[in-house]
């Protein structure tokens, strides 16, 4: 198996991990409650949760990675990390707030 496909695959793993955690976190400190969730973040988990076990099964050499999954796995990262900077910088809030006089 190819030094980059492992890399990717690391990577993978630990973004789905880290947005997990962050929707974790939102739902435990923030005042975000499980009916408030958009119907994106649960398709991003959806998918988040197939790239992560697809991702383990590459780790453990049961399936042979190729070039599609490698491109897709690196789509997800990126989109993934994006989300959780955009949720963890207070551009969020300044968006998500109603300015009042």
């Amino acid at each position: 198996m190819s030094n980059k496909y492992r890399i990717t695959s690391w990577l993978s793993i630990a973004v789905s991990i880290g947005f997990f955690l962050l929707l974790l976190k939102e739902l435990i400190v923030g005042e975000l409650s499980l009916s408030e969730i958009a119907i994106l973040p649960i398709i991003l988990g959806i998918i988040l949760i197939i790239d992560f076990f697809i991702s383990l099964w590459i780790l453990k050499q049961k399936i042979k990675p190729n070039i599609f999954i490698q491109i897709f796995q690196t789509i997800i990262i990126i989109y993934c990390l994006y989300l959780i900077y955009y949720y963890n910088s207070n551009m969020s809030v300044k968006v998500d707030q109603v300015i009042t006089p």
